[in-house]
């Protein structure tokens, strides 16, 4: 009699909860389909309720969801999230919020119809972080709307054409400062120009004239330190500033003699690290246009055991190599925490 006493409470608590979950999808039915109907306050009035009501129902039940109320809270959402960015920013705290709850819901049983109107929501954040150069930030929104997509193509397009975009006026915005450099022999001008090379191939790996603009560039500059920190005065994107200013140790090359299978090269190196660096000629690689890598021999001369922060440091460095044609050269730490690579071509 016990077991059976406790077996009809726990049927009157799950009809409880279902009846309450029942209400809560019941409610937001009513405000949802009422807000089509309604204009103005009233109409945001009763989309807030849906949003409120279906929201409660998913989470007294949330492995129970029915492909209409999935699909009707998806879609408020989205009329919710595209109300406050047309009004707001794209920076609002609440766009977060209503991206967490549409990918909680993202399934294989979301309509097309929603999963379009998701992906060109996503498109229309991307355009927003664009328009305020945060380039990672929107091209990262825009993967995710070609992800979602049923109809990839446009956002495809869309994608394409920024980068094009992109690649072009860092490539010509390169060109102009190369051909000021070698005029009036500015050397941050054209440490500039060689910024701005691999940005336009960070876009787009294959644009015409880049690799060749980004190798003279590299040839121009041997003998001066690539600080770009220093010269970059219209920074990027944080990130992709980051991913082309990627050394905190400078290196330059004033001067190369090539010997046969030898080479002297007398190297400068800035410490722009947060710690001390300790030198030895082990420290120093030559690589080849082969991959192949020759360390810097005993006889190399060092000015300094300990170069510190922010400290310069002078060096003969003495390779034997293979003949081949030499195409950087490396420094790297004992502990390899810190590599950095000057480029001769």
């Amino acid at each position: 009699m016990r077991y059976a006493g406790k077996a009809i409470i726990c049927l009157i608590l799950l009809s409880m909860v279902m009846s309450c979950t029942t209400t809560y999808e019941a409610k937001g039915n009513k405000a949802y389909k009422a807000s089509q109907k309604a204009v103005g306050d009233e109409q945001r009035k009763l989309q807030k309720e849906a949003y409120i009501f279906y929201q409660n129902a998913i989470k007294k039940h949330p492995d129970k969801i029915s492909n209409r109320l999935r699909n009707r809270y998806f879609d408020i959402t989205l009329i919710r999230a595209n109300m406050i960015l047309a009004e707001g920013t794209a920076d609002l705290d609440a766009l977060p919020l209503f991206m967490k709850d549409l990918d909680g819901m993202l399934t294989p049983d979301v309509s097309n119809e929603n999963k379009e109107k998701y992906a060109g929501f996503l498109a229309a954040i991307a355009d927003s972080s664009l328009s305020k150069r945060k380039l990672y930030k929107g091209l990262n929104l825009l993967d995710r709307a070609i992800e979602i997509a049923v109809n990839k193509a446009k956002f495809e397009e869309k994608k394409k054409s920024i980068l094009d975009n992109f690649a072009k006026e860092n490539y010509e915005a390169a060109e102009i400062e190369m051909i000021n450099g070698k005029t009036n022999e500015e050397s941050e001008s054209l440490v500039r120009a060689e910024f701005l090379a691999q940005v336009a191939l960070l876009y787009d790996k294959k644009y015409p004239g880049a690799e060749e603009l980004l190798s003279n560039l590299r040839k121009e500059n041997r003998g001066t330190y690539s600080a770009y920190e220093a010269v970059v005065m219209d920074k990027p994107d944080t990130t992709i500033f980051d991913q082309v200013n990627k050394y905190d140790i400078l290196l330059a090359i004033p001067d190369a003699k090539m010997t046969g299978r030898g080479a002297l090269l007398a190297v400068e190196m800035y410490n722009y690290s947060c710690n001390p660096q300790r030198l030895r000629p082990r420290n120093y690689i030559l690589e080849d246009v082969n991959g192949k890598q020759f360390r810097a021999l005993k006889t190399s001369k060092i000015d300094k055991e300990i170069v510190d922060q922010e400290h310069e440091v002078k060096m003969k460095l003495r390779f034997r190599t293979a003949g081949a044609k030499i195409k950087k050269l490396v420094f790297e730490s004992d502990n390899k925490e810190h590599v950095s690579e000057k480029y001769f071509f």
